[in-house]
């Protein structure tokens, strides 16, 4: 008779916690709603992006007191017009949907956002969390979380540009971009002033344009996916600029009388630019080391 009453309590509380209402989702309509609005502020579509919200919906960013949607948009727009690239890291994001004590809907969202500056190349990373209360399957409150330290440092910091150091970095990314990175040669002929020379590692290689293309040219021809990736830039002091970049490339083409090893090659260096008062490029110093880039594809000293 004992065994068919404790049985009988088991049952009882087995179904009872059977019949208790689900309030944890790892995937809802809610979250998908979330992942879609957060689509729509990487690709700058703020129509869509408002469409996920009610109309009287209260945004909070690291603060007690809200905001509107028409503010919040005019922000975001103008935050992000202010970065090349910027997004969430979408392979560790963390999203779940609760449904509270209040029985409100809240989903929660955590990730790593990470932007470029325009204007000087510069990438910030940094965690976000975003509490969200949705009703009716619109978002009603946005709470948004992180240390915005860093990125109003770099804001007070481009806004403390001129326009030619502004000039003089959108030359230095073109330069890259363009002429190193996709060996657009015509790309060149708003970037170097008349007077234009190159040092590497103290050597003098190349004066004005046509001498620049000879000079790399057997870098291109060396390594077909030669390319430059711009790590770190210097504050601008009259007109001077320190950059520290990446050389990565596959020697799949003849190199210093060397044929095609399939080696990988990467080298890091560093390049001191002199620009003109119109933003030309006067003088590159480029420091890097020689020795290793011929060691990585088998060449010795003997």
């Amino acid at each position: 008779m004992k065994n068919l009453l404790l049985l009988g309590l088991v049952l009882s509380l087995f179904f009872s916690c059977q019949n208790k209402p689900q309030r944890y989702f790892a995937e809802s309509a809610e979250t998908a709603t979330l992942k879609a609005g957060i689509a729509a502020y990487e690709s700058g579509d703020w129509d869509t992006w408002r469409s996920y919200f009610i109309d009287t919906a209260k945004i909070y960013v690291n603060s007690i007191k809200p905001v509107g949607l028409d503010e919040r948009a005019k922000d975001l727009a103008g935050m992000t017009s202010a970065m090349s690239s910027y997004g969430f890291n979408h392979d560790k994001e963390y999203i779940e949907m609760v449904i509270d004590k209040e029985d409100e809907t809240w989903v929660y969202y955590w990730a790593t956002h990470i932007g470029t500056f325009a204007a000087t190349n510069k990438e910030l990373s940094m965690p976000v969390h975003l509490a969200v209360q949705f009703v009716d399957g619109k978002i009603a409150e946005e709470h948004v979380y992180f240390d915005a330290t860093a990125m109003n440092t770099e804001f007070a910091a481009v806004a403390a540009m001129t326009d030619n150091d502004k000039t003089i970095m959108e030359s230095i990314n073109t330069f890259i971009d363009e002429f190193l990175n996709k060996k657009d040669s015509n790309s060149l002929n708003n970037l170097l002033a008349e007077d234009y020379s190159r040092y590497i590692n103290d050597e003098k290689v190349a004066s004005g344009a046509e001498e620049l293309k000879t000079s790399i040219d057997p870098f291109f021809k060396g390594f077909s996916d030669f390319n430059i990736e711009l790590l770190h830039t210097s504050t601008i002091v009259n007109n001077a600029i320190f950059v520290h970049w990446k050389m990565t490339g596959t020697h799949d083409g003849t190199f210093a009388e060397t044929e095609a090893t399939g080696k990988k090659v990467s080298v890091n260096g560093l390049s001191r630019l002199q620009y003109n008062d119109e933003a030309k490029l006067i003088m590159e110093h480029i420091y890097f080391d020689q020795l290793s880039v011929m060691t990585q594809i088998g060449k010795t000293l003997n």
